[in-house]
C-alpha cells in the first residue's frame, strides 16, 4: 500500500463505514504518528504526557535594547593564543598552550630529516 496522507486518514476515520478494516487501522496509525490522542491514561499515543489545561508551548522572539557593557558580556568567547608549534600559530577556545610531543623532540635530536618529513617543516 502507498503512503497515506493525513487528510486521507482523517477522511477514513470520519466515515469508517465506507472503508475496510485494514484501511481504518492504517488510517489510525497515520493519525497517531501526527498527533497524540488524549484520554489514554494521561499519555499521548507516543507516551508523551498531556497537559491537563490544554496549554501549548509557545516560542517568542523579542527585540529590545540593553546597555553596551551588558551586551559585551553576551558576546562569544574569543580564541586565546596557544603559542607557536611546528611553524604555525595555534589558538584555543579555553586558553591553554601547545607543546611539542616528547617523542617528536627526541626524533628531532636523533634524525632531523625524519622529523621534517613528519611535521612538514
Amino acid at each position: 500500500m502507498a503512503e497515506m496522507s493525513p487528510s486521507k486518514a482523517l477522511e477514513i476515520t470520519q466515515n469508517p463505514e465506507k472503508y475496510t478494516v485494514q484501511e481504518r487501522k492504517d488510517a489510525k496509525k497515520v493519525l497517531d504518528a501526527y498527533a497524540p490522542v488524549a484520554g489514554e491514561g494521561g499519555k499521548g499515543s507516543r507516551g508523551q504526557k498531556l497537559n491537563k489545561g490544554g496549554d501549548v508551548t509557545v516560542v517568542s522572539i523579542g527585540v529590545g535594547k540593553m546597555k553596551k557593557k551588558d551586551a559585551k558580556k553576551l558576546t562569544k568567547a574569543q580564541m586565546a593564543d596557544g603559542g607557536m608549534a611546528y611553524g604555525k600559530k595555534h589558538m584555543y577556545a579555553a586558553g591553554g598552550s601547545v607543546t611539542m610531543n616528547p617523542g617528536l623532540k627526541a626524533l628531532k635530536a636523533k634524525s632531523p630529516e625524519a622529523f621534517n618529513k613528519i611535521t612538514g617543516n
